[in-house]
Parts: C-alpha cells; sequence; structure tokens
C-alpha cells in the first residue's frame, strides 16, 4: 500500500471515529420515538466531506453514525441512519469539491454546503419515519415524523453552525492543508 492510500485510509478511519464519538457522546433522547435522539454527530460528517471530499464524507457519516446507532440501542434506525447520513456527507462533500475547483469555496458556498447537508438528513429521517419505519413499528408513521420535524430540525441548524466552525478552525489552523491534503 502506497504512502498516499494509507493516509487516506487512516484518516477516514479517523473521521469515521469522531462522528462516532460525536454523535454518541452528544446525543440527547428526544422522547418522541423510541430510540430517536438528537445529536451533533452532522457536524463532524459536514466537516469530513469538506476535509476529505465526497467519498470520505459519505463513509465517515454512514459508518460513524451506524455505528453511534447500534451502540445507543437504536438499532432500528441504524440501516436509516447509514444510507441518510451516508448521502448527507456525499452531497456536502459534492458541493464543497465543485466549489473548490471552481474556486469559490468561500463563507457563502460552505454555508450553502452545510445547510444543503442539514435539509437532507431532516428530508432523509422525515421519510423513513413517515413511511419506512411505519411498517415495522406502530409509533412510527407521518404524526410521529411531523412530531420529530423540529428536533431533527433544530439538530441539523446547530450542527451546520458547528460544522461551519470546524472547517474555519481547520483553515485558520492550517489543519486541512497540513494533514488533509
Amino acid at each position: 500500500m502506497r504512502n498516499g492510500a494509507l493516509k487516506k485510509l487512516i484518516l477516514n478511519g479517523l473521521m469515521i471515529a469522531l462522528v462516532f464519538l460525536a454523535t454518541y457522546f452528544t446525543r440527547i433522547p428526544t422522547m418522541v420515538l423510541p430510540g430517536g435522539y438528537f445529536n451533533l454527530g452532522d457536524a463532524v460528517i459536514i466537516l469530513a466531506a469538506v476535509l476529505l471530499g465526497p467519498a470520505g464524507g459519505l463513509i465517515a457519516g454512514a459508518v460513524g453514525s451506524a455505528l453511534a446507532d447500534v451502540a445507543a440501542a437504536a438499532l432500528i434506525f441504524a440501516p436509516i441512519t447509514f444510507v441518510v447520513k451516508g448521502i448527507e456527507g456525499l452531497l456536502v462533500g459534492l458541493l464543497t469539491a465543485k466549489f473548490r475547483r471552481t474556486g469559490d469555496l468561500e463563507h457563502g458556498s460552505l454555508i450553502l454546503s452545510a445547510a444543503v447537508g442539514a435539509v437532507v438528513m431532516v428530508a432523509g429521517y422525515f421519510l423513513a419515519e413517515a413511511f419506512l419505519l411505519a411498517i415495522f413499528d406502530e409509533a412510527f408513521g407521518l404524526t410521529a415524523a411531523v412530531a420529530e420535524l423540529l428536533p431533527n430540525s433544530l439538530q441539523g441548524i446547530f450542527s451546520a453552525i458547528i460544522g461551519y466552525i470546524l472547517v474555519l478552525i481547520s483553515r485558520k489552523t492550517n489543519l486541512d492543508k497540513n494533514l488533509f491534503s
């Protein structure tokens, strides 16, 4: 294995671990759905996607978040989380990569990318809770999904803000250039 491939593997593992830790240790039960919880793991997904690109964002978001669901005994959410958080990381990574290629990766484009990630997360869980999980558990369904919109939206907003701040810190300290380039 070449040094570049090894470095990428290690950094992906690091970001998976950071997403897991941020998700698991900031979780607050929402009291609306069984197993549902508020967390700030999305902030680290945003950071991973900006620093590692679309594939890194997808891997860190999907694996780190799903592992946190398994560890938190929220097993019914783990497959949904794997898909939703993976798509979130992928899209944030694709957007920031596009902005980076065109030389437009500035504050506005970072905020837009983080906001898109938050919207994807809220929409993904809404659809899953309203239609898919309702097949397996009667506690879910459209009413429960609507009740979860506020906590999921707050999670998305707070995580987007914190993720944006983490990206700014990584740029200010040259972490993005020294470690992730």
